[in-house]
């Protein structure tokens, strides 16, 4: 099946405000932090059916606190709880709209003031490397995160979230994690397992999920596994790798793996002066999700991500987005492109469009 959108959208002169970490309290042990970001945007355009749509609405908001308590031999505690914050009545779909968490596996929180988005904890070392627990971006997402930064629109080509926040495969804001990290020289490393047999009610969803031709009600993981890596090459020029797998049985009886794997090569600093420029690839098998909600067999997806920050403090921003699969019968075949203008006001304040 082909889903063929042709849409127009525009978000103008509105802006984007990122307020750097407040120190709340310090003593000689313990350190707690407060931060966010908050989004305003206005949004019009009109679909392939003609249709049109005008809307001011919140993107990315979201608060959190840091906790840092020192151990002994060089450890250290460390915890995290981060909110999604609506400041608009609600959030309505819109058109190539991938990544601002409308829905979760668990149903549509757009009418909830406050959601969680992240909430982990664990301990560190500067040798031994960093362990955590609790729902936290998934070790896959070191190679998957570089293009996930557009001002709007994006992160649709990866599939990602294609399952809510990607908090149930762990490839998004994993849930029920355990995750150790470390940094060898230029080399950082990252693996996770989901501790989880949770079975999650899909009648939430405006398409359901399908299996075998089947769409199924809820999802049993059965287990996740993920790992990352990033190499640092100069100053400039990183590349990494993701990989993760996820096993789940529906109330079908059928049972799959969903396993994506991913690469990046990336120039420069996302936001920084000068180029920035990314390209992340994705093999999926069972991964990525049609417009009927079908998982397909095999598929692959591409986001590129260039931007350039002049020193006047301007930006020009274009990227392009794409999945497309190899499945026998199907056509299906998502395919975008973005492109905008950013002016930073200050290094905590933009303007965009």
């Amino acid at each position: 099946m082909k889903l063929k959108l042709i849409a127009l959208s525009t978000m103008a002169a509105f802006s984007t405000s990122a307020f750097a970490e407040v120190e709340l309290y310090k003593d000689d042990t313990n350190t707690i932090k407060f931060a966010g970001d908050v989004t305003a945007s206005l949004v019009n355009g009109e679909d392939s059916s003609g249709e049109s749509y005008n809307e001011i609405r919140d993107n990315f908001n979201r608060i959190y606190l840091s906790f840092n308590s020192q151990l002994k031999d060089g450890w250290s505690a460390i915890a995290k709880l981060e909110w999604k914050v609506r400041f608009a009545e609600n959030d309505s779909d819109l058109v190539l709209n991938g990544s601002s968490e409308n829905s979760s596996l668990g149903g549509d929180d757009a009418d909830q003031s406050l959601s969680n988005r992240l909430g982990y904890f664990g301990v560190t070392h500067d040798k031994w490397g960093t362990i955590t627990m609790g729902k936290q971006w998934g070790s896959s997402y070191m190679a998957t995160a570089a293009t996930d930064s557009f001002m709007i629109f994006g992160g649709e080509g990866l599939g990602i979230f294609d399952l809510g926040d990607g908090g149930f495969t762990g490839t998004g804001r994993a849930e029920k994690a355990l995750q150790y990290s470390n940094t060898f020289g230029n080399l950082k490393v990252s693996t996770q397992v989901q501790v989880s047999n949770e079975k999650i009610d899909t009648t939430d969803f405006e398409q359901l999920p399908n299996i075998g031709q089947q769409p199924f009600e809820y999802i049993e993981l059965d287990g996740s596994f993920g790992f990352g890596a990033n190499y640092s090459i100069g100053e400039k020029v990183n590349v990494a790798v993701g990989y993760n797998t996820a096993t789940f049985e529906a109330d079908t009886g059928a049972e799959m793996d969903s396993i994506m794997t991913a690469a990046n090569v990336t120039y420069g600093s996302r936001g920084g002066q000068g180029l920035y420029a990314a390209v992340v690839v994705v093999d999926g098998e069972n991964h990525h999700r049609d417009n009927q909600g079908m998982f397909l067999d095999e598929s692959t997806g591409v986001e590129v991500l260039v931007a350039y920050r002049f020193e006047n403090d301007f930006e020009v921003l274009g990227g392009a987005v794409e999945v497309t699969t190899d499945d026998s019968g199907n056509d299906y075949e998502k395919s975008y492109l973005i492109a905008g203008v950013t002016y930073y006001w200050s290094d905590s304040f933009r303007v965009f469009t």
